[in-house]
């Protein structure tokens, strides 16, 4: 009997691992998507707003804004472990962005203050460097 036991062990043992190595690989692999739809978000909303940003925004503070962003998104969790990213403060870019865009038109001032949000929701004082 006990030689029994313990083959029904074994066959549970192996099958465990073989689930643990699969939950594994499939949370690697949710890890590189959740990376590339972050990134390519981060891409297509840089886009649009060079493209409707009025006169008195600077594209290329838009650019680095969103560069700086897309590089601290991809360094998660270690960037919000280190304290680069602040999530009351990407909340709060958040909100901004919806109640300036209610209008579905953007301005300079409501553009520029976005930037100066979102640099400081990722570690960077006073806006551009």
């Amino acid at each position: 009997m006990s030689v029994l036991n313990g083959k029904w062990r074994r066959y549970i043992v192996k099958g465990l691992t073989v689930l643990l190595i699969f939950t594994v690989c499939l949370a690697v692999l949710q890890w590189f998507i959740i990376k590339e739809l972050f990134g390519f978000g981060v891409d297509m909303v840089k886009d649009v707003l060079i493209q409707q940003a009025p006169e008195g925004v600077d594209r290329y503070d838009i650019e680095t804004t969103f560069d700086r962003v897309k590089t601290a998104g991809m360094q998660l969790p270690f960037s919000f472990l280190t304290g680069k990213i602040s999530p009351r403060k990407i909340r709060a870019v958040g909100r901004y962005a919806i109640q300036a865009n209610d209008d579905q038109v953007w301005d300079a001032d409501e553009i520029n203050t976005l930037l100066r949000m979102m640099n400081a929701s990722v570690g960077v004082k006073g806006g551009t460097e």
